[in-house]
């Protein structure tokens, strides 16, 4: 029951609303004696402290609503999802094979296992029970993200010293701007 009142509440406030946006309407067309609408101008509604003080309020309560739903359903859904994942497991290191291949050692319930990993399977490798091993693998910091980034940009690199050989005139240090050889032709 206490899980429904949040959702009721919502509901109550966002009826509120729409009958506030519904009753505060204006007229802008009159009908005439002759059966004929006319067009008029419509007036700006009088101002006063009250009616802004009511537009700020109402403002506020719809932000209040939108961060309250957001909140709830961030809870809601955070429950949901959170279900299937172990408190007790880690990843202890990551080795990219290649485009979406790794081998990842994973610690899992106090155990400690090898990983193939693709897109389409995961596949139980082995399972390490050396004590020393599992040891210097918990010890060992994360950096398979840090490995990956020197790999990629080595990699770049590489590629980038092969095109300054294919093409030297683009990656040449003594080009100049093409504004000084027009200047110097002139």
């Amino acid at each position: 029951m206490l899980k429904l009142v949040p959702a009721k509440i919502c509901l109550v406030i966002i009826l509120l609303l729409l009958l506030f946006a519904v009753g505060s309407g204006q007229v802008y067309a009159q009908e005439q004696e002759t059966g004929y609408l006319k067009y008029q101008d419509p007036t700006p509604p009088a101002t006063s402290v009250l009616s802004t003080i009511a537009y700020i309020f109402t403002l506020l309560l719809a932000f209040a609503v939108v961060i309250g739903l957001a909140y709830f359903t961030s809870r809601v859904l955070g429950q949901r999802l959170g279900q299937g994942t172990a408190n007790n497991s880690r990843v202890l290191t990551t080795v990219p094979l290649g485009a979406n291949r790794t081998l990842q050692v994973v610690e899992i319930a106090g155990k400690v296992l090898l990983l193939g990993v693709t897109e389409q399977s995961i596949t139980l490798l082995q399972e390490i029970t050396d004590a020393e091993e599992i040891t210097k693998l918990r010890n060992m910091p994360n950096s398979s993200a840090d490995s990956s980034f020197d790999q990629v940009f080595q990699r770049q690199l590489a590629s980038l010293q092969v095109m300054s050989r294919r093409f030297p005139a683009a990656f040449s240090s003594n080009r100049r701007p093409e504004s000084e050889e027009e200047q110097e032709k002139r």
